[in-house]
């Protein structure tokens, strides 16, 4: 039987859309007649034990700094035992828009550079990292890692108001909910979080948060149905909506509206009609209150279903990875 390991730190104890991402990928290749275990730096042999290595990257996630040593030496030891590697690059490096990243940022650069030139494959799920990163490579989203939804889940009742799901996603901007929030004027229901959480992990919060209905981190099915009975979701993001931003496109699989925002990575699939994508606060937040106000019936829902299964299937996302993982991909 043929074997993949999938090194993925802090799995599956550390939340987030990595460790969801891997979970997800366990779950469907186990129906492929596959072994498929995850590993991470603590236990080397494991992730040597396969056939083939799938990495998850984001540089924080194998080092305080961003760094690590013995990940490089992990994918020289896969090259001699002559094992596939595929390096799935999450996040490249950080910018170098704060003093100590200036340093870090062209480390993480050149340690990313060689991984990617030790491995067989590489992946991202961002257009405009494609060109920056230093070999070719395949584009594939992540899309929602909740997975398919029912297409029969209920939508009514309708949540009183605007949804935000997952709070504490890094790039999510809450300068901009806010001012949607306040143009709405129907206050928020926050999905993934509590309000506690919120204030030790967030550094600025609106006064008024206090009103709002925080919703703590549930399972997917739970999750689903809750966003399919969403009337609006605030999706803003300081770099824009990507196919990585999972919480947006969990949303979308369930056909509930989404009000985003471009920015340096925004990946121009969104401009269809699926997302309204603002290019400022004060453009987003009066896109927020038009969507608001204006009744969404179930074709627009189905229409927006459609357009994610077609660009962000979870099953079709998984086999297509699971073919470059195993070098089938054409």
């Amino acid at each position: 039987m043929t074997t993949v390991a999938i090194l993925s730190p802090g799995f599956p104890h550390v939340p987030g859309g990595v460790t969801d991402h891997t979970a997800r990928l366990v779950a469907r290749w186990r129906t492929r007649d596959l072994a498929v275990h995850v590993a991470d730096l603590s236990r080397p042999d494991l992730a040597l034990a396969a056939h083939a290595l799938l990495i998850q990257y984001v540089p924080f996630l194998y080092g305080r700094r961003g760094l690590s040593a013995e990940l490089e030496a992990l994918v020289e030891e896969a090259g001699r035992r002559e094992m596939r590697v595929t390096l799935f690059v999450h996040e490249p490096w950080v910018p170098p828009t704060r003093l100590p990243w200036l340093v870090l940022s062209p480390l993480q650069r050149r340690q990313l550079g060689r991984l990617a030139h030790a491995a067989d494959a590489v992946v991202t799920p961002v257009p405009e990292w494609q060109a920056l990163l230093p070999r070719s490579s395949t584009l594939l989203y992540v899309g929602s890692t909740l997975g398919t939804p029912d297409p029969a889940l209920p939508t009514e009742p309708a949540l009183p108001a605007p949804v935000v799901f997952s709070p504490f996603a890094a790039g999510l901007d809450w300068r901009w909910v806010a001012a949607a929030e306040r143009a709405i004027g129907a206050g928020l229901v926050v999905v993934g979080g509590t309000l506690d959480e919120a204030r030790s992990r967030l550094r600025r919060l609106p006064a008024r948060a206090s009103d709002w209905t925080w919703m703590p981190r549930a399972e997917p099915d739970a999750v689903l149905g809750t966003l399919a009975r969403a009337r609006l979701a605030l999706a803003p993001y300081v770099d824009g909506l990507t196919g990585r931003r999972t919480a947006a496109l969990a949303c979308l699989s369930v056909g509930t509206p989404v009000v985003t925002s471009r920015g340096p990575l925004f990946d121009p699939v969104f401009e269809e009609p699926a997302t309204l994508p603002a290019s400022s606060r004060t453009s987003f937040a009066e896109g927020a209150r038009q969507l608001w106000a204006t009744a969404s019936d179930d074709d627009d829902r189905a229409k927006r279903r459609a357009w994610f299964a077609q660009h962000f299937d979870p099953a079709m996302l998984d086999d297509r990875l699971l073919d470059v993982c195993l070098g089938q991909a054409s």
